[in-house]
């Protein structure tokens, strides 16, 4: 019979590997402290955690294992001023790549690549309030001491249209950073039994 409960390796390689790549999320996101860049953030976030992901995914071997990541992931941007849409975008991304992850086996860099891409969709959960509610947000901005030059500058290069460009971008930057990851981990996967 296999084992489908977690362990507790299981759970602290995904406690971790979420720690990291949010740490690199937040990282990589800082460009968009440069109003102008704020388009490229979910590509440049997902092309940075990709090969981390990578890694992780050599560790995944049952379910729940992307989606504790997502949780976590979700519950520190929370706690970090993020709306409560970010909660359910990753949710229902993580299960996305859960459902990946399984189709693979958990032994395919093909299927983790995709969970990845998949779980990328879960940053563009923290633009929506742009594109939603888009004086709100603006006063938000105002009111965190952002300035008017500042939101005028990103709300510039954020026109209502260009919501799915940027989802599509971020998808790219996961897959991109997979592909990396992959070449960069090859030892690893094999180690791993993944083909």
């Amino acid at each position: 019979m296999k084992k489908t409960a977690f362990s507790v390796t299981d759970l602290v390689n995904a406690g971790l590997f979420s720690l990291l790549i949010v740490a690199v999320s937040f990282v990589s996101g800082m460009i968009g402290f440069v109003p102008i860049t704020m388009p490229i953030v979910p590509f440049f976030g997902a092309l940075i955690s990709g090969p981390l992901f990578m890694l992780y995914s050599a560790r995944i071997h049952r379910f729940g294992m992307m989606l504790i990541m997502g949780l976590v992931s979700a519950l520190v941007f929370i706690a970090t001023g993020h709306t409560a849409l970010i909660l359910l975008g990753t949710v229902l991304a993580a299960l996305a790549g859960e459902y990946i992850l399984k189709k693979g086996g958990y032994q395919s860099i093909k299927h983790a690549r995709w969970a990845y891409v998949a779980y990328s969709l879960s940053s563009c959960f923290n633009l929506l309030p742009i594109y939603l509610t888009r004086a709100d947000y603006v006063q938000h901005m105002l009111e965190q001491g952002y300035g008017q030059d500042f939101a005028d500058q990103m709300m510039s290069v954020l026109p209502d249209w260009s919501f799915l460009p940027i989802v599509v971008l971020g998808m790219v930057g996961a897959y991109l950073g997979c592909t990396i990851g992959i070449k960069m981990l090859k030892k690893h996967f094999k180690q791993a039994g993944m083909a």
